[in-house]
């Protein structure tokens, strides 16, 4: 490997955007570890696009079924994991994130421990026998027992007892998100001591996010640097060492890029793996320069990728039969390799798509407006 963009194709190739896909979902979520999903329509693309002959249904079904478990596993961050692996994520990732959370924000949603272990009793004890409760249903169970949702208590709940192993998303119910307990929706999870788990969770990454640096390892997972580098030197037998401009990376040892018959060209979903997994992305804007893909506040748009370059902005409007594609593209890029790249996403959805280009790719995301900046510096 000799530059950026080297580094970036072979990513594309490690993360099963080109070459062999795995057969299933849940191998999809398996092999990279973990995959961003606080979009559910994104975040279903996501796994479909790296998945072999993959439908909506089918990603739909691994969900249903609870062999992809989607929960605040990591960073605060919804992510759908492997359902073995779901208790251990939560112990080692998510359970650190509810412990960081400040008196500020407890006091914001007039929750305190005895609310929270009052709270947590009450769902139990209504969701154990494998029930699941929409959002409302437990907003309910919660009002029966005196906790109002006047302040978000429902939303801060929910994400404390997710984060503390207590809870997960389960099975939609008519299209609505229900909840369910974690050790009945995922009853064959597996335990892991610490090292182990830091060791297999670093593993999973350098081989699908690879080539990555230790520092990504630490940002994708909120892993500590000092654990980041614990589970590098626990597989680092297994991996290859690059070093680009001065910087080293890792990546698995058998990991020759398989060349892309569609040049490369693919249509990623907001927060994909390929951008979201790294704490620097320049690699993915080494041959066309940057382009604005998230706003001032965090939000990433779907971008259009070839070769692991980012060369343009999509987004899809679904109707009855149909998925219309409006593609925006950077100045001399040709949007031709990616009516294949939409096709595939029409046949995912069970729609016939349709492509225009609507503009260009912006250079740079907006300035945040000043009263988002004044709240911004106040927080």
């Amino acid at each position: 490997m000799t530059d950026a963009a080297a580094l970036a194709a072979m990513r594309v190739a490690h993360q099963h955007l080109s070459g062999p896909r795995p057969d299933r979902p849940e191998d999809v979520v398996r092999a990279l570890g973990a995959v961003q999903a606080q979009d559910p329509g994104q975040s279903l693309w996501a796994l479909g696009l790296r998945t072999a002959g993959a439908r909506l249904a089918d990603v739909e079904r691994a969900l249903a079924e609870g062999r992809i478990v989607r929960t605040w596993a990591m960073r605060g961050t919804l992510h759908h994991v492997p359902a073995e692996d779901a208790g251990w994520m939560v112990d080692l990732l998510a359970a650190r994130v509810a412990a960081r959370l400040g008196p500020s924000a407890w006091r914001y949603h007039r929750v305190d421990h005895e609310v929270m272990d009052q709270a947590r009793r009450t769902l139990v004890a209504g969701l154990a026998g494998g029930r699941a409760m929409t959002r409302p249903d437990v907003a309910a169970a919660l009002a029966a027992v005196g906790i109002p949702d006047d302040r978000q208590q429902v939303y801060f709940i929910l994400g404390y007892l997710a984060q503390t192993g207590v809870v997960c998303p389960g099975p939609p119910l008519a299209g609505v998100q229900t909840f369910v307990l974690l050790e009945e929706w995922a009853p064959r999870r597996r335990a892991l001591a610490p090292d182990e788990a830091v060791a297999l969770l670093a593993g999973r990454f350098f081989a699908s996010h690879g080539p990555a640096t230790v520092g990504d390892l630490a940002t994708w997972s909120g892993l500590s640097m000092r654990e980041a580098r614990d589970g590098l030197a626990a597989v680092a037998h297994g991996l290859v060492r690059d070093v680009v401009s001065g910087q080293e990376y890792w990546r698995a040892a058998s990991s020759d890029p398989t060349p892309d018959p569609g040049g490369g060209a693919a249509l990623l979903p907001a927060y994909d793996e390929l951008l979201i997994g790294y704490r620097d992305r320049s690699a993915a804007f080494a041959r066309h320069g940057e382009v604005a893909i998230s706003t001032y506040n965090g939000m990433f748009h779907a971008t259009m990728v070839a070769d692991g370059q980012v060369v343009g902005l999509w987004r899809r409007t679904l109707a009855a039969r149909r998925v219309r594609v409006e593609l925006r593209p950077l100045p001399g890029i040709d949007p031709a390799p990616f009516e294949a790249a939409a096709t595939a996403l029409g046949t995912f959805l069970g729609r016939t798509a349709s492509v225009r280009v609507t503009g260009e790719a912006p250079r740079a995301a907006p300035a945040a407006p000043a009263s988002w900046r004044r709240r911004a510096a106040a927080s």
